[in-house]
């Protein structure tokens, strides 16, 4: 049961708001997420979306939270695990900080989707092969349902390659009792098919000749065996890049509605509850409205509220039924930076953070500053072989439980104190855990000390490190 109202929209980082909606609720997913491009984004200042911008760059040291890490390494999602660092290893670190961030939202999307759910991902050749694989971890190989090429034209002056005009749209089911509706996003069959009738034998397809009619079909005939038109095959054409067209915004990333009209009608009845955790410029929320669904949209850009107000007024001026009455007034929407209060049992896919975490850069305090408050927190022990130094705690030196040198980060829960010989022994050599297990089998961890520390962060490797 859906615990988030109808026309809602979230303002803030969509991890938390995602947190909040119950499992099982949403129908649908149709999303542009940010795709690594490593580079800025911002609207032109005349335009309607004035003041939209954001960065698509990722760092692994700047980027991300210690809580992340922990969750995407949990024994269950070891294919997330493998798939991330895979990519850290072929493209770079960004590609793997972008799939870490990506990484625990696509989680909490996959718990709030329904069984009959489906999630169409929008994404391009700059992360496209790393995200599939990442979905393929999350939501399973097979559950894979297609890649959807959306080729369009435009511009380009490049000496080096073809022209790159075309986007991927990564289609998820949620198990096999998503639906798919085909007759509503069939298009008509073009000229030239339907002047090859009766030219092929067989009575299989729409060209071919039938023994009712050996000649040709005719258009009830074709009609009446074949449908009202043609699926539409995965590489989509006919629908333009937005330009100059009337429902262009210049927001920076804007794609156009008839794009995502054709996924919510395949995927979704009316009613049906869409939502979009990267709504930016309101596509999927202005589409859904007009198509008779329910819509959640989540946004970090404080401008979405009235840019998704002047489109639907702009643009939903007609429902699909041809009616004039589908205009929206502020009060018709919820706006709010509150996360939903779950109302089922409230697991998430990913563990919640103690700290929120934005888009910006994540600066902890010096490690060295942090000796007083592990003293107050774990007492005045070796956390490696767990001797007691309460005589003199300033003996004791501030350590990482993972090293840095595999990406251990200064937050303090990363933090520890060691004695000299053990931090000596340690270095970057062994995590936390890996030092325990160390002394506890040459003897210098005796059992009455295991008391005195804490064991490393759960998940993590906690074995020697291997030199390269």
């Amino acid at each position: 049961m859906i615990n988030v109202a109808n026309r809602t929209l979230f303002h803030g980082d969509n991890l938390d708001f995602l947190r909040g909606i119950n499992s099982e609720s949403v129908h649908l997913i149709a999303t542009d997420p940010p795709f690594n491009k490593n580079k800025d984004f911002h609207a032109t200042p005349d335009s309607l979306a004035k003041g939209a911008s954001f960065q698509d760059r990722w760092s692994w040291r700047d980027d991300l939270h210690d809580d992340w890490l922990d969750a995407l390494q949990a024994s269950e999602h070891e294919r997330v695990w493998g798939a991330i660092t895979g990519a850290k290893l072929v493209y770079g670190d960004d590609m793997g900080a972008f799939l870490c961030w990506l990484g625990v939202r696509l989680l909490e999307m996959h718990r709030i989707l329904r069984d009959d759910g489906s999630i169409y991902l929008h994404i391009d050749h700059t992360a496209h092969a790393y995200v599939k694989t990442l979905m393929d971890s999350i939501f399973g190989v097979t559950n894979f349902r297609n890649e959807i090429v959306w080729a369009y034209t435009g511009p380009s002056n490049t000496p080096r390659w073809f022209p790159r005009k075309h986007d991927t749209i990564l289609f998820y089911a949620k198990s096999d009792k998503a639906r798919f509706r085909r007759d509503a996003v069939r298009i008509p069959y073009n000229e030239e098919t339907m002047a090859r009738r009766g030219r092929v034998e067989g009575r299989k397809s729409v060209i071919s000749a039938s023994v009712e009619n050996p000649g040709r079909r005719d258009d009830g005939e074709v009609e009446e065996r074949f449908g009202a038109g043609k699926v539409p095959e995965d590489w989509w054409v006919g629908i333009a890049a937005l330009t100059n067209q009337r429902e262009y915004t210049r927001f920076p990333t804007q794609k156009p509605l008839a794009l995502y009209e054709r996924i919510i009608k395949a995927s979704s009845n009316e009613g049906d509850i869409v939502l979009d955790p990267f709504c930016g410029c309101a596509t999927t929320p202005v589409a859904a409205e007009r198509l008779g669904r329910q819509w959640i949209g989540i946004d970090i850009w404080a401008g979405s509220h009235g840019i998704i107000l002047q489109r639907l007024q702009d643009e939903g001026l007609a429902g699909p039924d041809g009616s004039t009455d589908r205009l929206l007034t502020f009060g018709e929407i919820t706006y709010t930076k509150t996360p939903p209060e779950r109302t089922d049992a409230a697991e998430t896919a990913a563990q919640p953070l103690e700290t929120p975490v934005g888009r910006s850069a994540t600066r902890y305090p010096a490690p060295r500053t942090q000796h007083g408050r592990l003293l107050a927190d774990v007492g005045a022990f070796c956390q490696g072989c767990g001797r007691d130094y309460g005589f003199d705690p300033r003996v004791l030196e501030v350590d990482h439980k993972l090293p840095k040198a595999d990406d251990g980060s200064d937050h303090y829960d990363n933090l520890t104190l060691l004695c000299p010989p053990c931090n000596k022994e340690k270095r970057d050599r062994y995590t936390l855990t890996g030092l325990q297990a160390k002394n506890r089998a040459e003897g210098h961890l005796a059992a009455e000390r295991e008391g005195n520390i804490r064991h490393g962060t759960a998940g993590r490797r906690n074995t020697r490190r291997r030199r390269s």
